[in-house]
C-alpha cells in the first residue's frame, strides 16, 4: 500500500469513534446521562491516542469501510499481563451496510474493547489489501494505548 493510501486510510481512522461505557474520558459521571444508554463520544483525531477506562467498561471502535474495495479492517490487541492473562478483549469487527442503492457507498465496522483487568496494552488497527491470508502486507494505520486502572 502507497504512503498515500496509508494517509487516506488515518484520514478515516481520524473520524472513529470511540464510545464509552460507564465512565467518560471527558465527562463526569454526573454529568453523564442516568440511563447509561448514552454515552459521550471521543472523536479521536490523531493517529495515536490513549484511552483509559476501568474493569467492565468498554470502548467501541468505528471506521468507515467500503468493501468494493477490497481492502479490510483488522483490531487486535488486548493482551496480556505477566502471566498471560487479556488486560482487554476485541470483538470480532461487525460490518453495518450503507442504508442506501449507491454502488461503492461505504458502510461502518464496529468493534468492541472491553477492559478486563489493570494493566497496559495497545489496540493497533491495520489495513489488509484484497486477497491477502497473511499478515506480511498489513499496514498499520492506528494504535490505541488502553490503560485499564483499578476500579
Amino acid at each position: 500500500m502507497t504512503s498515500s493510501l496509508a494517509s487516506r486510510a488515518f484520514g478515516l481512522l481520524a473520524a472513529t469513534t470511540l464510545l464509552l461505557g460507564s465512565a467518560a474520558v471527558t465527562a463526569s459521571a454526573a454529568q453523564a446521562a442516568p440511563s447509561a444508554k448514552k454515552y459521550p463520544a471521543l472523536i479521536v483525531t490523531q493517529e495515536s491516542t490513549q484511552v483509559r477506562l476501568t474493569p467492565g467498561e468498554r470502548i467501541r471502535i468505528q471506521l468507515s469501510t467500503n468493501r468494493t474495495t477490497g481492502y479490510s479492517w483488522i483490531a487486535y490487541g488486548g493482551c496480556c499481563t505477566a502471566d498471560d492473562a487479556n488486560i482487554a478483549t476485541i470483538s470480532k469487527g461487525a460490518y453495518k451496510a450503507p442504508v442506501t442503492d449507491l454502488v461503492g457507498a461505504p458502510g461502518v465496522t464496529t468493534w468492541t474493547v472491553t477492559a478486563v483487568r489493570p494493566g497496559t496494552t495497545d489496540i493497533t488497527i491495520v489495513t489488509r489489501p484484497p486477497g491477502v491470508k497473511n499478515t506480511m502486507q498489513d499496514e498499520q494505520v492506528a494504535m490505541i494505548h488502553l490503560i485499564v486502572m483499578e476500579k
